[in-house]
């Protein structure tokens, strides 16, 4: 019998190192490789996101048995997924803003702090930590591999996207009803993660959605850096 997921344990450090060092060094293997050999790997990635969404959706229904409502790829984290595999596709840049704002903030800090009930190796626990790897994983080969980087703009440009997307979103769970709970906007989620200090829903919305801004500038900020930096030299 699996124990309950605990944010300071030993697996979970050694699982979020593993997760961390595949992020980072897998995609330079592929870095000068021949035009077939990335080919295979943007379709391969494509697979892989594509198949994980399937499982993630067994794997709610069937394995915890849990209502089909709450299996829909309409979290933001599966607007990631979906968003890089189509600029994996597609090669256009659009899919990518969205992938690297929301995937690097949201599948990174899912990757952290865990939306799991019980400790590794749950196969709950797994699933989190491969579906939101195999993300940031995909934006970090995007950034390696395929040269591609967001700008400062960028950053308004999916907020503001985002924010237009949230009364759809509120409207798709009230159509859907509870347990429906995507982008966490009816109830928060589960688990030792950053929701769990703020106040109960609705309330954790005041607070969610400048923390979610607040990502944005964070994880463009080493662009950011590296261009003051580049700046300063040239002066």
């Amino acid at each position: 019998m699996y124990q309950p997921f605990e944010l300071l344990s030993l697996s979970h450090f050694l699982t979020v190192l593993l997760c961390i060092l595949l992020i980072v060094y897998v995609p330079r293997i592929f870095v000068g490789r021949d035009a077939a050999v990335i080919k295979r790997l943007r379709l391969s990635l494509v697979f892989l996101i594509l198949s994980f969404q399937l499982f993630d959706f067994y794997k709610v229904v069937y394995l915890f048995g849990e209502p089909w409502k709450t299996a829909l790829p309409f979290h933001l984290c599966d607007f990631s997924a979906l968003s890089i595999a189509a600029y994996l596709l597609t090669n256009k840049k659009y899919f990518f803003n969205f992938a690297f704002f929301w995937g690097m903030s949201g599948a990174g800090m899912a990757i952290l702090t865990p939306n799991a009930v019980l400790e590794f190796p749950s196969v709950d626990y797994l699933a989190n930590q491969y579906g939101h790897t195999l993300i940031v994983l995909s934006i970090t080969t995007s950034m390696i591999v395929f040269n591609q980087r967001p700008h400062g703009k960028d950053i308004f440009t999916i907020f503001g996207f985002t924010t237009l997307l949230l009364p759809l979103l509120y409207g798709l769970n009230y159509i859907l009803q509870a347990p429906a709970n995507y982008w966490y906007l009816l109830e928060k989620p589960v688990g030792s993660n950053l929701m769990t200090p703020l106040p109960e829903a609705p309330f954790h919305m005041l607070y969610l959605y400048p923390i979610a801004f607040i990502f944005l500038l964070l994880v463009y900020a080493p662009y950011y850096i590296i261009a003051r930096r580049q700046q300063r030299a040239t002066n």
